[in-house]
């Protein structure tokens, strides 16, 4: 048997710790990246299943004014409209009669202003508040016990208003 006999200089010693560094890395970047796209893939899906799931409620429109209020916080910086669903059970109250009403592609706020006092049917979604990240430090909100600025936002997004007789 014959011996072959490697000189192992500094930098052959270099480069095969280099080169057993770079397939580490790449196979775990190849790795993390399958891993992100599959964790992925679900959470679009289920946007898509929860927009085609759209809710249709009825009431009356109502035009409410700005207050300092919790509910006109919700609601926003200006006046708002809210759908007044009278005694009927709803899934999410935003507001003290029903539903605060949001704007979407479909329906501008002006569109509102046409339909107050008039009995309503709206088909949209419901949507949740979001945390209020304070524009200065010398703004003044409503906070809540852990010291936090309230949420705001809630309320029902309206792609579609149909007048009722």
């Amino acid at each position: 048997m014959e011996m072959i006999q490697v000189n192992l200089t500094t930098w052959r010693i270099f480069s095969i710790v280099l080169s057993i560094f770079v397939g580490v890395v790449s196979a775990m970047s190849g790795y993390i990246f399958t891993k992100y796209q599959i964790s992925q893939t679900p959470s679009i899906a289920m946007e898509v299943e929860k927009s085609n799931s759209l809710i249709y409620l009825t009431g009356k429109i109502i035009q409410k004014p700005w207050s300092k209020s919790a509910e006109s916080w919700v609601a926003g910086d200006s006046n708002y409209y809210v759908l007044d669903v009278g005694d009927l059970e709803i899934e999410k109250r935003s507001a003290e009669e029903g539903v605060i009403l949001r704007v979407s592609e479909a329906i501008a706020f002006e569109s509102f202003a046409e339909y107050v006092g008039k009995k309503v049917e709206i088909k949209g979604e419901y949507v949740e508040s979001k945390p209020y990240q304070p524009k200065s430090v010398y703004e003044s909100y409503p906070m809540g016990m852990d010291g936090r600025p309230l949420p705001r936002g809630a309320g029902f997004k309206v792609y579609e208003i149909r007048v009722l007789n």
